[in-house]
């Protein structure tokens, strides 16, 4: 069971972060840590069965103040949700297909609608574009 743990320290200084997110990090089952709150005070720990009481404990032995603000199961995205986010997907990508394909199909150019195009005169004038960009005006003087 994947869980959130935020735990409130007093921390003042950078010195004291990095000390309780290594601590943190030590403690059996722990994935990822890291610290939250406007003043940086608190650390969040996620990971797979961690021990609430030995994390407590182990940051009591290096800190004096330790108060557990949550402890709640990180979900996972339900089925529901991955289909939703699979059916997007596959619908951005008909609209590109049938976007080629009209382009195709109809032998005419994407940006001007031109039978006669076929995209050719305009990817030459933006390499005409950027090749006089790249030139610098000559000064005459």
């Amino acid at each position: 069971m994947k869980q959130k743990i935020v735990i409130k320290l007093s921390m003042d200084k950078e010195k004291c972060r990095n000390k309780a997110l290594k601590t943190a990090a030590n403690v059996k089952g722990v994935t990822s840590v890291s610290l939250e709150g406007d003043d940086k005070d608190k650390v969040s720990v996620t990971g797979d069965n961690v021990d609430t009481v030995c994390l407590a404990n182990e940051l009591l032995k290096k800190f004096k103040n330790v108060t557990i603000l949550s402890v709640e199961e990180v979900k996972k995205k339900t089925e529901e949700e991955k289909k939703k986010e699979e059916e997007k997907k596959k619908e951005e990508e008909k609209k590109k297909m049938m976007e080629a394909c009209r382009a195709v199909l109809h032998g005419s150019c994407i940006k001007c609608h031109s039978m006669s195009c076929n995209g050719y005169f305009h990817v030459k004038r933006e390499k005409r574009q950027k090749r006089e960009k790249g030139k610098k005006p000559k000064n005459e003087g």
